[in-house]
């Protein structure tokens, strides 16, 4: 009976002490924020859009714009990433992070013919 009255004792005592705030850790990682270099943003176009607006932008396969002759702003480059379109371009927002989309934002742009 002792042993019972401890053991609901210890529980307790441990269930209350341990409130409060969890620690904060902070981010080990530097690189995790860094925004997306050309090279590491090409390879996410490689394997989420080559297959549809080519290695240059210019496949045009399955409907998809040809991207050296895109004039949208980061803003509409980033929601059609996000949302896809109704020309038949799927949404990629459960697909890729943020700073996936961010580096796509800029490397799109790098594919225009000037």
């Amino acid at each position: 009976m002792v042993l019972r009255y401890f053991t609901v004792f210890a529980g307790l005592f441990l269930i209350t002490s341990c409130g409060g705030e969890a620690p904060v850790v902070e981010n080990e990682d530097p690189k995790v924020e860094e925004p997306m270099g050309t090279e590491e943003a090409r390879t996410v176009y490689t394997l989420n859009c080559a297959s549809c607006h080519g290695q240059d932008g210019k496949l045009k396969a399955s409907n998809a714009a040809d991207l050296s002759k895109s004039e949208m702003d980061d803003a509409h480059i980033k929601q059609t990433i996000l949302n896809g379109n109704d020309k038949g371009m799927m949404p990629y927002k459960e697909m890729l992070s943020a700073r996936e989309v961010e580096g796509l934002v800029k490397f799109v742009k790098t594919l225009r013919e000037e």
